[in-house]
Parts: structure tokens; sequence; C-alpha cells
């Protein structure tokens, strides 16, 4: 993998939206979640690729990591960077995947076929594209499109990013379902304006507690995925006993 490889080309994009993807996310109704800083989450294999490209100065060291097995035994490790650098990243080019792809992320399938895109941060998957913070997705998301498709060729080839990003929708559908099971939808421009609070603050907990994803079927899911991937591609996460 080149880690300095860049995947959307969108000069001064940041001036249309006042930085939006970078200045964190910041809600009245959070209690819990602060807006200084934004968690950034890297998979062990891009982690330590980050780590040989240098890491961005000041994120040298994950704030947190975690260890997760699947059922056959394989091990997933979460690292979890902290950026309170509002876009001024040094150097900009070791900035995670989920900053140089921003603002979607492919659904893929098993063989690493792109078979659509999603929203690609936490926090966009509960607005509609025509209200949508970012001007990328207002005004240009045909584009991103066709650059991802073109510039990811390389990267499904491997099968540790085709789970990362199966990983991915799959944690996405299943907070989506969950908010959805509460209010009837989870885009926020279709709640009365009477349970926004309410809405914000069950979407608050849902992650904090990870409510959407401590489940029988998340795991089930979590686990498909993996092993669709494996019988085509061999397995590929280490396997601890």
């Amino acid at each position: 993998m080149n880690y300095k490889q860049e995947y959307i080309y969108t000069p001064k994009c940041y001036e249309s939206c006042a930085g939006y993807c970078c200045a964190g996310f910041t809600n009245p109704n959070f209690k819990l979640i602060r807006s200084n800083f934004i968690a950034l989450p890297l998979f062990d294999i891009e982690y330590q690729e980050y780590l040989k490209a240098g890491a961005i100065n000041g994120m040298e060291v994950a704030k947190k990591s975690e260890k997760f097995k699947l059922k056959g035994g394989q091990t997933i490790i979460l690292h979890w960077l902290h950026c309170d650098k509002k876009g001024l990243c040094n150097p900009h080019a070791n900035r995670p995947l989920v900053c140089k792809l921003y603002p979607i992320l492919p659904k893929v399938s098993s063989s690493g076929e792109i078979l659509g895109f999603f929203n690609g941060t936490i926090f966009d998957l509960f607005f509609d594209d025509k209200s949508h913070p970012c001007t990328l997705i207002k005004e240009k998301r045909p584009a991103i499109e066709d650059m991802l498709k073109s510039n990811l060729t390389d990267l499904l080839k491997d099968p540790n990013y085709i789970f990362i990003f199966k990983a991915a929708q799959i944690a996405v559908e299943h907070l989506q379902n969950y908010i959805k099971d509460i209010f009837g939808t989870y885009i926020i421009d279709e709640i009365p304006q009477d349970k926004v609070a309410l809405f914000w603050g069950e979407v608050e907990m849902a992650m904090m507690l990870r409510r959407a994803w401590n489940t029988p079927k998340f795991i089930d899911d979590i686990n498909e995925a993996y092993e669709n991937i494996a019988r085509i591609w061999g397995e590929f996460l280490p396997v601890e006993p």
C-alpha cells in the first residue's frame, strides 16, 4: 500500500463548507461526545502503514486500541487516533484513509467489486444528500464516486481492505436500523422539531454504549463477511488461540 496516495482531488473544497469535515461535529444535544477532537478509526493493517509512513505530527500514537475476536479465532485490532488539527495536519499526505476517502466509502462485494457508496463518517449517516453539510455530497457526489472507482482499484485487491469496507458498511447499517426502529427514520430532516433532541440523544447513546452493535446479529454479520471474503482470498487475519 502506498500510504501517501490521494484518492479524491478537490482543491480548497473546505472554503465552501468552513472546513466541516475537520472541524469536529458540534451538537448542543450531546452530553458525552466532545467536539474538540475527531476520533479516527484505523484497523491494524492500516495503522502499521500509517506509522511506517511517519504518522502525523502530534498523532504518533493511538489514544486507544481494541481487540476483537471472530468465531474462528481471527483477531481484529482497531486503533483510535484523536485528531484536533482542524485540517492543519502535517504531513498532510499521512492522513488516515477515512480522511482521504471522505465524504464517502465504497460498498464492496467479497471479491472487491465496488457496488455503490455510503456516507463515510458516523455523524453524516443521518443527513439527506440535499441537506448534507459537505458541499461535495450536495454538488459533486457523482464526480467523487468516479474518482474512487478509479483510484481504489489497487487497494481493493487486498482482502484486508475489502473486509474493512465491509465491516464499516455493516456498522453503518446496524446503527441506521437501530435509530430507524425507534423513530421510523434515521434522516434528521424527517424528525419532528420537538423530537430532535431526543433523536440526537439516542444517537449519542447508541454510539457511546454501542447499543447498535452489541447484538448477536451484528456479530453474525461481521463473521459472515469475513468468511465470505476468506473463501475467495484465503485467510488473512491472524488467529489467536
